[in-house]
């Protein structure tokens, strides 16, 4: 850990290894017996990590031919699109209403190219009914993370690839569109999007902090997201409350769209991000969204940004707090402590006296936000809006929690359950 950098004079650049490495072959496993288990299950769950991108299409395929729900990881929204009918979207510790639905009611899973984190799956409490894993993986100890695990290792679209053909010659093609299965999680995917659009259709409350109505922040990301993906822009969360909402409510197509960091926690990712704008082959505009807590942990974008010509926005969203962690104080304690502070700051002077850096106020309001975005992407290089938004325990001021976390007061009976569970 104490190593020190040195000059190396006269290296042979040929010493340096080229290429990438050798692409991985398909899984030489039991595809039989995982086509009979999946076939025999009665609610299937596929949950699609960061090791699916690009298997888009043998996904949705699979999806049919086991008369499976998909339930996303945070990191691979789009990977099959939003609107898909057996997305549930979002599952784990945050997760959402149908997704976690889907994984606790589910009695087959199949893992794709995920890893098991909070995030995942509810500090390995995700799947209290399941009783057969099939676990495709490039990597060992992923693939054989769950007992009861049928691992397929493998590079993931090849091997999915192999599996539908399995599928397809044990059971045919015939649909499944009316399973009980599919009925009750496409019952529970029209709760979260109508649970969601009361949100957005109330979109401001009054806050004690600002002592006025002010955008609350599920519906100033809505906001957010529908103008990049009208202007084509690439979204960055970072680590925090902006980013456990924010994975609720991205509906991606195609992958590339959202990113963000979690299982990290690094708090700055997002502004940090935007350096990729002045450095990528094919130029794009970056936004960042990060809340105030988050930001004032890295602002070194503001001077990066402008030196190496970056061109995007920082979305600050400020309720002067670290609200990931108010809120589970609340959860806990019924009380915050040492989250908040009463100390004001002019973000938006902050941005200002830096030159090159453009600043606006967000506002109030959906209409104002909009402007401000506009204003932003005007601007040739870099830009930040601040946004005051809604803290507090209004039902409406937030997208919930729907999983399970193995930290503070909660451990002893997220553990206890893991051990019952025993998957």
């Amino acid at each position: 850990m104490n190593t020190q950098s040195t000059l190396i004079k006269d290296f042979n650049l040929n010493e340096l290894p080229v290429g990438a490495p050798p692409k991985l072959s398909p899984a030489n496993g039991d595809y039989t017996k995982a086509a009979k288990a999946i076939l025999e299950a009665e609610r299937v769950v596929v949950k699609i990590g960061g090791g699916s991108r690009g298997a888009g299409s043998e996904l949705v395929e699979l999806l049919e031919l086991a008369d499976g729900v998909a339930v996303i990881s945070p990191v691979v929204s789009g990977v099959i699109p939003y609107d898909n009918p057996r997305n549930m979207t979002v599952g784990g510790s945050k997760g959402s209403l149908s997704g976690n639905y889907a994984m606790d009611e589910a009695d087959l899973l199949i893992a794709i190219g995920t890893r098991f984190v909070c995030q995942s799956d509810s500090s390995r409490t995700g799947y209290p009914k399941v009783k057969q894993v099939i676990n495709i993986n490039a990597d060992i100890e992923d693939a054989t993370h769950y007992n009861k695990s049928i691992a397929l290792l493998g590079e993931i679209k090849a091997t999915l690839g192999k599996l539908n053909n399995s599928l397809r010659d044990q059971a045919g093609t015939g649909s499944h569109a009316g399973s009980p299965w599919f009925t009750d999680c496409s019952d529970k995917k029209a709760q979260w999007e109508a649970y969601k659009k009361a949100r957005y259709d109330n979109p401001t409350l009054f806050d004690e902090v600002w002592k006025k109505e002010v955008l609350t922040q599920p519906a100033a990301i809505k906001t957010v997201v529908d103008w990049a993906r009208e202007k084509d822009a690439i979204t960055f969360f970072d680590s925090g409350d902006v980013q456990a909402n924010g994975f609720q409510i991205v509906e991606d197509d195609i992958p590339g769209r959202t990113f963000n960091e979690t299982g990290g926690s690094y708090m700055g990712f997002a502004p940090s991000a935007l350096m990729a704008t002045a450095m990528a082959d094919h130029s794009f505009y970056g936004i960042a969204m990060v809340g105030d807590g988050s930001f004032m942990m890295n602002p070194q974008i503001l001077i990066d940004g402008i030196e190496h010509r970056a061109k995007g926005c920082v979305m600050l969203f400020d309720n002067r707090r670290m609200a990931a962690i108010s809120g589970l104080q609340h959860d806990q304690f019924g009380v915050e402590y040492a989250t908040n502070d009463t100390v004001e700051v002019n973000y938006i002077a902050m941005a200002k006296s830096v030159k090159g850096v453009s600043a606006f106020d967000g506002g109030c309001s959906v209409e104002s936000l909009n402007i401000a975005l506009d204003k932003a992407k005007a601007h040739d290089g870099l830009s930040l809006i601040h946004i005051p938004v809604y803290a507090g325990n209004h039902e409406l001021g937030g997208l919930g929690v729907y999983g399970r976390w193995n930290v503070g007061n909660w451990c002893q009976d997220v553990q206890a359950l893991r051990h019952k569970i025993g998957l």
